[in-house]
């Protein structure tokens, strides 16, 4: 069965409790409230597929320092910020650091509805590019070490007999691990093997 994702609301205003909760309930989604930071990250389990909704000004951790913990700790959530008193420098930092977007309070229902799409969209992409990257990394961890020297050397375009001189192999063994890592990276080709690793390191950077 497919994971429920969870719409989390950190704001102390109850009338944000009720629209978001109505939100969440005609999206079928699962609903979580806290009014205040320290209740979240104390509550939170980072497995699970969700989006946050806070407030800028909240009493104790701020929505900006509660942003930049998550940033801190890996985790990739989206969040989308709504506030009264949505001040400029605070709205750039926080959209800098990877905010859906900043809402000014009173919030249009409908523009709340389309920013919680927007962060659902944009985290169920997330997932699967950590999921495949996952999947790279299990694949590379099968690897000898020894296994792994050749592979370094065949990502970088050396031939099989450059590698077989600088690890100081025979030809056939080079080309006997060549093969493992094929099998083992479930790779075709060298070309296959090199945009596998491309990718990897495309996925990297982008977080």
């Amino acid at each position: 069965m497919p994971e429920t994702t969870t719409l989390f609301l950190i704001d102390p205003d109850p009338l944000a409790r009720r629209i978001v909760g109505r939100i969440a309930d005609q999206m079928n989604l699962d609903f979580r409230h806290y009014t205040s930071a320290e209740d979240f990250l104390e509550a939170y389990t980072r497995h699970t597929p969700a989006c946050i909704v806070a407030e800028f000004r909240l009493l104790g951790i701020s929505g900006n320092e509660l942003q930049n913990r998550l940033v801190a700790e890996g985790t990739s959530l989206p969040i989308i910020f709504v506030s009264a008193f949505a001040e400029i420098p605070f709205a750039v930092q926080a959209m800098k650091q990877g905010a859906i977007t900043v809402l000014e309070k009173p919030v249009s229902e409908q523009a709340l509805w389309d920013s919680i799409q927007h962060a659902l969209a944009y985290e169920r992409r997330v997932r699967r590019i950590d999921a495949k990257h996952a999947a790279v990394g299990k694949r590379l961890a099968r690897l000898t070490s020894k296994e792994r020297d050749v592979f370094d050397l065949l990502v970088q375009g050396h031939p099989n007999k450059t590698i077989a001189n600088r690890l100081g192999l025979s030809i056939r063994t080079v080309e006997a691990r060549r093969h493992h890592i094929f099998r083992k990276t479930g790779t075709k080709s060298l070309a296959q093997l090199v945009r596998m690793v491309v990718e990897a390191e495309r996925r990297l950077g982008g977080q």
